[in-house]
Formats: C-alpha cells, sequence, structure tokens
C-alpha cells in the first residue's frame, strides 16, 4: 500500500529551504514550490538547482513538476514553509494564507522568535529551528557544511509521520517545548550572526581573536540572564553547545574552557561568512532586529541591562546605513 504523505508546500526559496528541498527529493517525497512571479517560475523551470551536502557530495534538483505560479496555483496545502526575511513574514503569510487546509499549518524557519509576533495566527504555526548551516557558492551551489536536526513544534507535537519525510537527510526532532530551542538558537545568533557581522568577520576570524571571544561571552552572557529572568527552559540544537554552560554565572564552565569552545568553533568554521555578514557584504537589510535587537526589546520590556547586544545592534545598523 502507497504511504500517504501529508501535502508540502514552500514559499521562497533560499539556504534554508533548499536544505529541506534536497531531503525530500531524496526520499522522493511530493512538493510544491509557489513562485511569486513569472520570472521565477521560468527561471527555476530551466535551471535546476545544484545541492552540495555537508559530505561533498553534489546533487542537481530538477524542480520541473513541482513547480506552480502562486498567481495560478488551485491547491490547498497541510504544511507550507515560509522562506523569507523576518521583515518579510508579514506579507508572506497573507500571500499564503489561502493555500493552507483548514487544519494546515505554516512552518516559520526565520530565525528568532517569529511566532511571537503573529498571535492572531497561533494555532496556525509550528516553529521550524534549524540546526544546519547552508550557504550559496559563487556558481551558485546550496552548500550545507554541517549536519544538523530540523526541530519542529508549537503547543503540541507535531504528528510523527515528520519521522519519515526528513531523514537520514535531515534529523527531526518533535517537540513541545520550541521556545527554549528557539531562545538557545536565538543566543547562538546573537554571536554567529550578530556579532560577527558587527565585526564583518568570518568565524574563524571571530573565534581566533580573544577580544572578540570576550564580546561573544558577555553578549551569551546577557542573554543567559534574560533566559533565566523569564524562566524559560533551555533546550539545546544538537551539534550546539548550552548557553547556561557558555555563559557567565551560575552553571557556568570555567572561564578557559567557554574560549576553548569558541576557539574550535572558529577552527571548525574558519571561512564561513553567516547570513547576516553575507547582508552586509552585498549591500542588504540585516535581520538584526529579530537577533540581538529581539534580546533587546524584551530586555527594555523587564528592565535588563544588555548593553553588549545593544552595541551589536547600533552598529550593524550603522554598517547597513554605510552600504
Amino acid at each position: 500500500m502507497k504511504e500517504k504523505y501529508p501535502s508540502i508546500a514552500f514559499s521562497g526559496i533560499g539556504s534554508v529551504t533548499a536544505t529541506i528541498i534536497h531531503a525530500l527529493f531524496q526520499n522522493s517525497i511530493p512538493f510544491k514550490i509557489l513562485c511569486r512571479n513569472e520570472n521565477r517560475f521560468q527561471f527555476l523551470s530551466e535551471n535546476p538547482i545544484r545541492f552540495q551536502g555537508p559530505r561533498g557530495q553534489v546533487v542537481s534538483i530538477d524542480l520541473n513538476g513541482h513547480l506552480t505560479n502562486i498567481n495560478h496555483c488551485k491547491e490547498s496545502f497541510d504544511y507550507i514553509f515560509i522562506g523569507c526575511k523576518n521583515q518579510n513574514l508579514p506579507e508572506y503569510l497573507e500571500e499564503t494564507k489561502t493555500f493552507l487546509k483548514p487544519e494546515g499549518k505554516w512552518i516559520l524557519i526565520q530565525n528568532g522568535i517569529p511566532e511571537v509576533h503573529f498571535e492572531t495566527y497561533q494555532n496556525k504555526i509550528l516553529g521550524g529551528v534549524v540546526g544546519w548551516n547552508t550557504q550559496t557558492l559563487a556558481d551558485g551551489t546550496y552548500y550545507q557544511s554541517n549536519v544538523g536536526s530540523l526541530i519542529i513544534g508549537g503547543v503540541s507535537k507535531p504528528e510523527p509521520i515528520w519521522n519519515q519525510l526528513l531523514p537520514p537527510y535531515i534529523p527531526v526532532i518533535r517537540t513541545d517545548k520550541i521556545i527554549g530551542y528557539r531562545w538557545h538558537k536565538l543566543a547562538i545568533n546573537s554571536i554567529i550572526n550578530g556579532l560577527a557581522a558587527s565585526k564583518q568577520l568570518s568565524l574563524g576570524q571571530l573565534f581566533l581573536s580573544k577580544n572578540s571571544r570576550k564580546d561573544a561571552l558577555e553578549t551569551v552572557t546577557e542573554i543567559k540572564s534574560l533566559m533565566n529572568h523569564l524562566k524559560i527552559e533551555e533546550q539545546v540544537v544538537p551539534g550546539s553547545f548550552p548557553i547556561q554552560k557558555l555563559g557567565d554565572g551560575k552553571g557556568a564552565l570555567p572561564t578557559w574552557i567557554r574560549h576553548l569552545i569558541l576557539i574550535l568553533l572558529g577552527l571548525k568554521y574558519y571561512k564561513i561568512h553567516t547570513s547576516m555578514v553575507q547582508d552586509l557584504d552585498y549591500g542588504r537589510k540585516t535581520e538584526i532586529d529579530y537577533i540581538n535587537g529581539e534580546v533587546v526589546k524584551i530586555a527594555n520590556t523587564e528592565g535588563i541591562q544588555v548593553p553588549k547586544n545593544e552595541w551589536i545592534v547600533l552598529k550593524v545598523k550603522e554598517l547597513e546605513k554605510s552600504k
């Protein structure tokens, strides 16, 4: 008997969604891409996307048969992955809401904690925390540099079918504690994206500098304090490191070990320029308001001081203007 899979669509193709598309494609799981304009539709029809996994294998993914122009789409879906920047989420949700089945859900794979900005849609949203890094190379190939999980969840665990859709290419964790994972990833992104962008450095350049490592530890210490104030129970993304041990205060590892962890991270991903650094390189608006800026906004509401995160936000915005 043929397995019945949920209907899945994507609105917005970028490095993260390309990684998920690769896993579905390899597993022969049906999916659709909702193209927002005819030019994009034609380009993807004529140009297979190239994907290189962490083990070096390059796959060409022909999207013919998976494409539909959003203006002509007659289908509805159980799940729609939204692959856009945080600042564009309202537009994408409004544009795709008619394509959700009555019990269908959006899956938001953005950094930060995007779910909190859409309270009216809470029963229609699942969070998707991404544990891998994928970059677009100069020739247009999507390159996934590490194996990482997709942590998917909301107020209740998503259905078990997700354990069949993406593994072994993407391990899946279904959870009802998505907020703990969100805050953990927010803290990590505050340094590998926010801090790295403020200094315009690769991860190697960032973490092999003693002063930058001190900045990184101060940044996560502020977020650790805010999490503890909010009584957020941290959930650690597989392959990552607990903020409760990385930040100063109760539960922290000795300082020299924390520096060593960052040095090893810098050596492992020496040449990686994370997404916010790339945005500045290409003169694009960053998501700083939804990473360190989110920390600053919530901290101000709670009366918590986060000066290092405030400095990062100001510095990145200065760089945005200059570019």
